[in-house]
Formats: structure tokens, sequence, C-alpha cells
């Protein structure tokens, strides 16, 4: 089934993590897909902290174990599988953690701090989504900004689907720009879809006109949401869908949000349809 990776050619906070956190989220609530979350960033536990408080007594013991883990937990254990050629779409989910079962589960980053270890365990990564994209619905995958390694230059290559993300600031936009034109190959304009992350409706890169500025049709937003937001840093992500999906009103203060969220779903839906893959 389709691999769709998030990424952003700006190294700086974009809003990436939060933006497939949010969409993961909600696809699983309101499509019944079963969906798995794919964490490939460095040193980076902002997806996690989405779903689960973080024990920081347990990174405190990691950091004297010099950034290592035990290989038999999470996406270590998930990766001496794939090493060890033994894996099967159903071992994956003995390394991942739950959020909805059998709707959304996610397998969250690397816990080595060192940068040459995380790069040789992401060399697999690509193996690991090819076997994971036959057990779920729809494997998203939160990559690594920029293009400076490889190991990210061949997931993009891998997935069917990319969302590139940047904020409303014209200097993330041009980067964008010329990245892309650099890169037609690895960046091909009928894969990706174009995301504003936490976008203000009244900022002057709104939609509309960074749509015509970067000259593309497959513009989307998500919403800024103050409340998506604080949720988000307290573990409250998947609390935050059950409690908004509830909601009946159209006024809402989360109503724009959900519905950025819900036409980024849509887009990515017509994307998957038109290059013809079908969850």
């Amino acid at each position: 089934m389709p691999i769709i990776s998030f990424w952003s050619s700006n190294p700086r906070e974009s809003g990436q993590t939060l933006s497939i956190a949010a969409l993961a989220t909600y696809m699983a609530i309101e499509h019944n897909y079963r969906i798995l979350v794919v964490d490939a960033t460095f040193d980076d536990d902002t997806l996690e902290r989405c779903f689960w408080k973080v024990n920081n007594t347990k990174d405190v013991a990691k950091m004297l174990n010099k950034g290592k883990m035990d290989i038999s937990s999470g996406a270590e254990g998930l990766v001496s599988a794939v090493a060890s050629n033994k894996t099967t779409p159903e071992i994956i989910t003995n390394y991942t953690r739950v959020v909805f079962k059998n709707r959304l589960d996610i397998l969250c980053g690397l816990k080595t701090k060192i940068p040459e270890e995380f790069t040789k365990s992401l060399m697999l990564y690509k193996d690991l989504v090819k076997t994971a994209d036959k057990y779920y619905d729809l494997v998203f995958v939160d990559l690594e900004k920029t293009l400076k390694k490889d190991t990210t230059k061949t997931l993009l290559e891998t997935s069917h689907v990319i969302v590139t993300n940047f904020s409303q600031n014209l200097k993330q936009v041009d980067e964008y720009i010329q990245v892309k034109m650099q890169n037609p190959q690895i960046l091909p304009k009928d894969k990706c879809i174009t995301l504003l992350s936490n976008a203000d409706e009244n900022s002057k890169y709104n939609v509309k006109n960074v749509t015509r500025y970067v000259k593309e049709r497959d513009v989307c937003q998500v919403t800024y949401s103050p409340t998506f937001m604080e949720a988000a840093s307290e573990a409250g992500v998947a609390t935050f869908f059950l409690k908004t999906r509830l909601s009946s009103s159209a006024n809402d203060k989360n109503s724009a949000f959900i519905k950025s969220v819900a036409e980024l779903a849509k887009a990515i839906d017509y994307k998957l349809e038109e290059l013809k893959y079908k969850t």
C-alpha cells in the first residue's frame, strides 16, 4: 500500500511532525484505515510526545550508555530484524506503539544520539517501509529535513506521495522552489503535495497567494490551532481528535483546523487515486 513521506527543504521548524501526527490521527478515526507512522528523524521525540509522556529518567540512562539502546525494543529491534532478514509485515507490529488498536500504530524514532549510528540504521528503513506497506493501508514517514543525507533521498524516492512542508515565510518558500527545481527526479511534480503548516489565513502568504507564487495546483494548509498545539505538547493528540469529533458546532474554535486537516486528507486520497495507488 502507499508510502507517504513528509519532508521539508528548510532545517528550521516547519510544523512538519505535528502535521503528520494530526493527519494520521484524523484519517485513522474518520476513514477506518490501518495506518503506520514511521519516525525517521534524528534525536527528535516530537512525534512520540504527541501521544505519550516521555520518561526523562530513561532518557538519562540512554545518554549514559553513549546514546545506545537495547536492540530488543522499538525501532532498534525492528532494524535488527530487517538486517537479519527476519522481517514480515506482521512482525512489525511487535515493535510499534499502539494509539488506536488496528487503526494507528507509531514506530518511534531511533534513540541513538550518535549521528553515524543513526545514519547506518536508517539505511535499512527503505526495506522496512516496503515491508510495512504490505500490512498497513497507509504508511506515513516523518523524514529528516533537507537533502543533505543520502538516506533521506532514498526514502523520498521510495515514497509514492511526498508532502513538502514549509511555514509562511518567504525564505522557506523560495528555498522549496529552488530545491524542487534542482532535484526533479527526487521530487517529481506528479508525486508532490505542497503544504503550509501552522498556517494563519490572515497572512500574506496564504494558500491562494502561495499557490500563485509557486505555480502549483496541489497546495494545502494545516491551519494554526493553539488548542491542538497544547494537546501535542501534553501527549493529548488522540484525545483532542476524539473530543473534537464529537463537537457538532460549526463555531467550534477548532473547526477551521479540523477542516484543513480533512482537506489535506482528501488531497492525499485524490493524489493516490490519480497515481493509481488505492487503499
